[in-house]
């Protein structure tokens, strides 16, 4: 939506859609989770006990943690975002094809946190360079990409492809750059640097903030109480079987878990058997050996029409599903048309339980 491939409504649906029947949907917000006394409460006050608890909350964008951007920004004095809603995805899309329209300077980033398809601010850069192509504007632009930290993907062999595509199309790339504040008015973006801060001039901006865990779970007793993913409020499951570290009842799936991989919907693909064949075995007063492998895939566009179909693991491993049909660091037409056509009735097909 955010490249002008599909309309706004391409990813809207309905939650009760997918219920399946005997299930019941309370449409409340969790305001607090009680490990401790088997017990979720809900925003009314009505408290939900439970003999399992599954939490799958995601989690929040904190764009007011970048000093002077509001979400109202998004779409307007050069400024996108694609993660914040279908509209202002359609917006960030109005707000990067006039910039396509002109040329000038497009900066792009990542936030210091953990996050959400990490692959997404690297696909958008590549896009928006492909339609300045395109348009037969993009010798009068300036492309930049900057890091949060030393890489630019968590995969070696990954980041030294994306450095070299980069670099063959002109793509200016500044190393542990985090952007901490922005001046709509000026059209300048302040980057902290090892050295102090840095001033980025920009007309055209995309935006991704720093992400946590929603509060409820950051104030609860499930999130990691020490490490790397203490600060965020990620939970503390085990990396193998998802299940809580301290609360055998409670798993955490998708991007909640503190795991060291998968804020991906294909690392949810493969974790929720894991922690349903763990919570079915303790039912049947059973053990269940499923581990979840740290898999996650990154259909990584690098122009319209091509993409690279990147799976890997735990341990940076490529563990492609279509060996010698697909070659996970090449730009292929069949990326493309799987990322851009057969993602969708894949997530259907996860929401309603089978795949």
């Amino acid at each position: 939506m955010g490249s002008g491939i599909k309309p706004a409504g391409y990813v809207v649906s309905s939650t009760a859609e997918y219920v399946p029947a005997g299930v019941e949907l309370v449409q409340e917000r969790v305001a607090e989770f009680d490990p401790e006394g088997k017990k979720v409460v809900t925003e009314s006050g009505k408290a939900h006990a439970y003999d399992f608890l599954v939490v799958a909350t995601g989690m929040r964008l904190e764009y007011g943690l970048i000093e002077g951007m509001s979400e109202d920004l998004i779409g307007r004095d050069g400024i996108g975002s694609i993660y914040h809603s279908p509209a202002k995805a359609e917006a960030t899309w109005q707000a990067m094809s006039a910039f396509a329209d002109k040329g000038g300077r497009g900066v792009f980033l990542r936030p210091n946190t953990e996050m959400k398809c990490a692959g997404a601010p690297l696909k958008y850069t590549f896009i928006t360079d492909d339609y300045l192509s395109r348009r037969g504007r993009r010798s009068k632009a300036e492309v930049v990409y900057n890091s949060n930290n030393k890489v630019l993907f968590s995969v070696p062999i990954v980041s030294e492809k994306v450095r070299m595509l980069f670099q063959e199309r002109g793509i200016q790339v500044n190393y542990e750059r985090v952007l901490k504040a922005i001046d709509p008015g000026k059209r300048i973006a302040t980057f902290s640097t090892p050295a102090g801060t840095e001033e980025q001039g920009y007309d055209f901006i995309h935006v991704i903030p720093p992400m946590r865990a929603p509060e409820p779970i950051r104030n609860s007793p499930l999130p990691w109480q020490s490490g790397p993913w203490a600060a965020e409020g990620w939970m503390e499951v085990d990396k193998g079987t998802l299940r809580h570290v301290r609360y055998r009842n409670v798993f955490g799936v998708g991007d909640i878990a503190g795991v060291p991989k998968g804020k991906t919907a294909a690392s949810v693909k493969w974790q929720v058997p894991v922690a349903v064949d763990h919570i079915v075995a303790e039912i049947a007063g059973k053990t269940s050996d499923a581990l979840y492998t740290g898999y996650t895939s990154c259909p990584l566009i690098t122009r319209l029409g091509r993409a690279m179909l990147v799976e890997f693991d735990y341990q940076n491993n490529l563990v492609p599903s279509f060996p010698g049909v697909i070659a996970p660091l090449e730009e292929l037409w069949v990326s493309w048309v799987m990322k851009t056509m057969a993602l969708k009735p894949t997530y259907i097909s996860m929401l309603r339980g089978r795949a």
